[in-house]
């Protein structure tokens, strides 16, 4: 199962922090197509948020296709891992600028310099 947690003292907020938790547990695989996700009132309380929160997450994903919510049934993964979201390089900068930043942010909250963090990114891939 997924493992839920946010961080109030990250500096990111906390919708923000779910639907990063959910593209990531998509991109490592730990989420797939058709995957049924926690009901908003069971993942605020498991993460004693806001329910107005999640719901706020869940509609964001909602809107960019990731999710789809069925009236009574709940939210789940809608995204095809094949179906590639194409941007122009001027959106693709600017999404990475954006990424770059909150990642950068969030490692200093952790301690992390900058400078580890590149060295783990750039030795990861190998």
């Amino acid at each position: 199962t997924l493992k839920w947690t946010v961080d109030f003292s990250s500096g990111v907020h906390v919708y923000k922090q779910i639907i990063n938790t959910i593209y990531s547990a998509i991109g490592n695989g730990e989420l797939a197509e058709g995957d049924k996700l926690p009901t908003i009132k069971e993942l605020a309380e498991r993460l004693e948020v806001n329910p107005n929160t999640i719901a706020k997450s869940y509609r964001e994903l909602e809107l960019k296709g990731v999710i789809a919510s069925k009236r009574g049934n709940g939210s789940f993964i809608s995204v095809n891992q094949s179906k590639a979201v194409t941007l122009t390089d001027k959106e693709k900068e600017s999404r990475l600028n954006n990424l770059f930043s909150r990642v950068i942010a969030e490692a200093k909250n952790e301690g992390i310099t900058e400078d580890e963090l590149m060295d783990y990114i750039i030795n990861r891939r190998r």
